[in-house]
């Protein structure tokens, strides 16, 4: 009589599973070639994190990068993200290094946080007092956003009146991932290197893009490349549909 209820919260068990962020993901949020703990890494001026985020000041996607990794690599024991506004800087062995008060929105202690933008490492560790952020601590974080991408995804008119949350959620994504991680030259190559269609369109179609890759990665999708270009297809047949008017160039023939 036990088996049907067994079976059930098996199923259950399941399905939260499917529904953790997958290792892609939580590969483009946080440092690579991360280790465990290491005594005085990150707390210590002597010991800073290595970013890289300045090795390259003309760069702006690899600036943004690497500060998302840092801000979204660890959390505090309890699982809450890290407020890193509370920033000054001071002097480390190998020149000017960034000083982060951390304070613990819990405990109200508060933690130094010791960066160095201008060098990379080639191995990170988890700075003592935080922990390695897991996909469960993820998918909280991110499942308020993937029910707006939902919402926009449902929109009438996804081009006019999914504007405004479209653009706030390419923010999110511009601050706490990383563009760079969600495009996909081959299957946008076509979009970008028409001349002739609007160009409203075309930053239109590459947000819904980035967006719907974000979604699947979030909640698991085993073919995110494939999802997000079948929703670009898609958002573009919603577009044609309500503005047969703006200039689409060939675009209508490379997506249909």
């Amino acid at each position: 009589m036990k088996t049907f209820p067994t079976l059930i919260f098996c199923l259950i068990i399941g399905f939260a599973k499917a529904q953790l962020p997958s290792d892609s993901l939580i590969t483009y949020i946080t440092f690579e070639n991360l280790r465990g703990y290491s005594k005085g890494y990150g707390t210590s001026v002597e010991r800073p994190i290595a970013t890289g985020a300045f090795t390259n000041l003309a760069d702006r996607s690899l600036l943004k990068l690497r500060m998302a990794k840092l801000e979204s690599s660890f959390r505090w024991p309890n699982g809450t993200a890290i407020d890193f506004t509370s920033r000054s800087s001071t002097a480390g062995k190998s020149g000017i290094v960034d000083r982060y008060t951390l304070t613990n929105p819990s405990t109200k202690e508060q933690l130094v946080l010791y960066v160095d933008p201008y060098h990379s490492d080639s191995l990170y560790y988890i700075p003592e007092g935080l922990v390695l952020v897991t996909k469960e601590m993820l998918a909280r974080e991110i499942a308020p956003h993937l029910l707006k991408i939902e919402t926009i995804t449902k929109t009438a008119d996804v081009f006019v009146d999914a504007k405004q949350l479209i653009n706030e959620e390419m923010q999110y994504l511009n601050m706490k991932v990383g563009i760079a991680s969600f495009v996909d030259r081959e299957n946008l190559i076509k979009v970008f290197s028409d001349t002739q269609a609007d160009n409203d369109l075309k930053n239109f179609l590459f947000n819904t893009y980035v967006l719907n890759k974000f979604y699947a990665l979030g909640k698991n999708f085993s073919n995110a490349k494939g999802y997000a270009y079948g929703k670009m297809k898609d958002a573009f047949l919603n577009f044609q549909q309500k503005h047969s008017d703006i200039n689409a160039g060939n675009i209508k023939i490379n997506l249909n």
